[in-house]
């Protein structure tokens, strides 16, 4: 009995490490949604299409250095935000916060962004509409682009200061070359210490 024990023990453990080893490293990533804060974590999450998306750096030297999953930044008409998972094909989001300076903690409805993904697969908004709050997602194809459905959905500004930037977001966004692709993202978070998220690694 005690032979038929271990041999069962044995064989299930063989199962079970085969399985592991069947799987690609993205297909083994099971990330939890970070908790909702604002107390400048620098934490990052959201689901798409109901898979959970948290950023993560390139494991691939760029021109420059690493690509970090979390890239944050201010202009004198917008902030914008840029969370990624470098490291395998889940995507981004980006979206924008125009006036935010001046908004501060409040409830924005999403807009629509349009002819965007060509310049966000850049990083730069600089000639996108800096009027309206909007977010796109986008993974490594450039012909993947989805941009935000105005009226979808709501970019909730928690926290706004010197220090720290923090909120909650969902809305639906359609594809830029096929309007009848639509995907969801919902339960997004983040809350960014301004003066580190863009030094803090996402391993």
């Amino acid at each position: 009995m005690k032979h038929l024990f271990l041999k069962s023990t044995l064989l299930l453990f063989a199962i079970i490490l085969y399985n592991c080893e069947g799987q690609t490293e993205e297909e083994s990533w099971n990330p939890e949604l970070p908790p909702i804060t604002q107390t400048g974590a620098n934490t990052f999450g959201c689901k798409i299409n109901g898979e959970i998306m948290i950023p993560r750096d390139s494991r691939k030297s760029q021109l420059g250095g690493i690509s970090t999953g979390v890239e944050y930044g201010t202009d004198t008409n917008y902030d914008w935000i840029e969370a990624s998972d470098k490291y395998t094909s889940r995507g981004g989001v980006t979206f924008k916060l125009p006036n935010i300076q001046n908004l501060g903690v409040g409830e924005y409805e999403v807009k629509t962004v349009r002819g965007a993904i060509s310049i966000l697969l850049d990083g730069s908004f600089l000639n996108t509409n800096i009027s309206y709050m909007g977010a796109i997602y986008y993974s490594d194809s450039p012909t993947s682009g989805y941009s935000s459905i105005e009226g979808t959905g709501k970019i909730i500004i928690t926290r706004y200061d010197d220090e720290v930037i923090s909120g909650t977001f969902y809305c639906k966004l359609k594809n830029d070359i096929d309007p009848n692709v639509i995907i969801e993202i919902t339960e997004g978070r983040f809350d960014f210490n301004k003066n580190t998220i863009n030094t803090t690694r996402f391993s």
